[in-house]
């Protein structure tokens, strides 16, 4: 990886792979910033295609992941583009910022939900990796592993064709608790990455496409907690976490009903 492709300068980049002027300029303060706090650790970074049409997918722990996850992959030579929830468009200043480095919001349960497809696939056509937490928010497994996923990600690879590519992430739990207003770092506490391989999946004869769906997005969650498996040296359950019967669900608004987040465990 060049210097100048991981910081994009000039044309050291394809199109495609370019950030933009807002990531661009944010990127010098940040990019030193996230790495002191984060003290990344990186695997498989060559898993990572040159060209084409990408949506990763990785695991959501802690309000830390978007940076850590960013991080990653301007580094690597490509552009972050998220699916990131409509609310956070709304805030004052970072709403700006988030459209001003093409980030795609998405609006869940609303009508208006289409239009991040249609963003998404957008993107995908222009040759754009996006970054997608298919579980929609952080997790609720009581021992941090992901939980079953959304449909979103495997539609879309379903539709256009563009190859998924699984990533895991492990250590934002314990450098930013679900909850506290600000990052706890200490000595010892670092993020952890690890990118799979990239595969591309089709529906099977007789296949519906909710169905397919279904098939591919549970295939994707079992990846993901494989991956991450691997990073935390344990083996990961046979069953997932099934977020949809919790009292706790933000991602619809359902209120807490006394939920605690839970911690992450010490390694």
């Amino acid at each position: 990886m060049s210097l100048l492709r991981s910081w994009d300068v000039g044309t050291a980049r394809e199109p495609a792979r370019r950030a933009g002027l807002v990531i661009d300029l944010a990127q010098l303060p940040l990019r030193p910033l996230v790495a002191a706090l984060t003290r990344p650790q990186w695997q498989g970074t060559e898993n990572f295609p040159a060209t084409g049409p990408v949506i990763a997918c990785g695991n959501h722990l802690s309000a830390v992941d978007p940076l850590a996850y960013g991080h990653l992959l301007q580094a690597s030579g490509i552009a972050p583009r998220f699916l990131a929830k409509e609310s956070l468009f709304r805030v004052p200043v970072l709403g700006a910022l988030l459209r001003g480095a093409r980030q795609i919001p998405v609006r869940r349960g609303t009508s208006r939900s289409r239009d991040a497809l249609a963003a998404a696939r957008a993107a995908l056509d222009r040759g754009e990796l996006l970054m997608v937490f298919p579980e929609g928010t952080y997790t609720r497994d009581p021992a941090l592993w992901p939980m079953q996923g959304r449909l979103g990600a495997a539609r879309l690879a379903l539709a256009t064709g563009a190859p998924l590519l699984p990533i895991a992430t492990w250590g934002g739990r314990g450098l930013w608790p679900v909850g506290s207003p600000l990052p706890r770092p200490a000595r010892g506490r670092r993020v952890r990455m690890l990118v799979g391989a990239p595969y591309t999946v089709a529906a099977a004869e007789g296949e519906s496409e909710h169905e397919a769906a279904g098939r591919v997005t549970e295939d994707l969650m079992t990846r993901i907690a494989t991956l991450l498996g691997q990073l935390r040296g344990l083996t990961p359950p046979a069953v997932l976490h099934d977020p949809r019967a919790d009292a706790h669900r933000p991602e619809i608004g359902r209120p807490q009903q006394g939920f605690r987040a839970p911690e992450e465990p010490a390694r």
